[in-house]
């Protein structure tokens, strides 16, 4: 199956693009810019591995957690681009793409996950590794700290502190679980809506909105 992903979660925008028998993984540096880039760093993407937007089967998006902007606009894009191929497209979350990581790494155990908010709280998730995660529906808490679990093994989400390891979520992982489908597709313009950012960090105007009230 050939598809496109994107994640544009954070300041860096990563796009994956497949087919059943390898994949290429691109990052690029997207601080403030990806609205008036994401068009060319997908022909670019594309052109690299020799795919055309016509054989694309099957499109991929984040979901997040992650930065409102980066979200919206993946979304957006891929929404669209989905709509209009008449192909399907498939959200895949942060949390389930690195539990999935973390247990392909040979991890078997409970482990927390967390992944940062830009108030200084972060979303934080218990997940039994030893557990089949094909219909995994993460639920994670929005907490207010920091600080890692006592008696787990914790780790962020590209990002760590003390006590806290970081996971990369991983791209041969996400390659895995594209092309076993263990991802459930929206197969229609209503399913398809509901692929949107699935946690949002707050803005840095929402944040700001936030300590003046205070």
């Amino acid at each position: 199956m050939k598809y496109l992903f994107i994640d544009a979660s954070e300041n860096k925008t990563f796009i994956q693009t497949g087919n059943p028998e390898n994949f290429r993984f691109f990052e690029f540096d997207t601080r403030r810019n990806l609205g008036a880039r994401i068009t060319s760093l997908v022909d670019s993407a594309l052109e690299e591995v020799s795919i055309r937007k016509s054989e694309l089967e099957l499109y991929a998006v984040c979901t997040g957690p992650g930065s409102l902007t980066g979200l919206r606009v993946a979304n957006s894009f891929l929404r669209t681009s989905s709509f209009v191929a008449d192909k399907p497209l498939i959200g895949v979350d942060l949390f389930s793409w690195a539990a999935m990581t973390l247990k392909a790494s040979g991890l078997s155990e409970e482990v927390r996950i967390m992944a940062p908010t830009l108030i200084d709280k972060a979303f934080a998730l218990v997940v039994d590794l030893s557990r089949n995660l094909d219909n995994f529906i993460p639920q994670p808490e929005l907490i207010n700290d920091r600080q890692p679990a006592k008696g787990l093994k914790n780790f962020g989400i590209r990002w760590q502190s003390e006590g806290i390891e970081a996971v990369s979520p991983s791209p041969q992982v996400l390659h895995q679980m594209i092309q076993s489908r263990q991802i459930r597709p929206k197969n229609d313009f209503s399913e398809t809506l509901k692929v949107l950012p699935f946690y949002i960090i707050p803005s840095q105007a929402e944040r700001k909105l936030q300590e003046k009230e205070c």
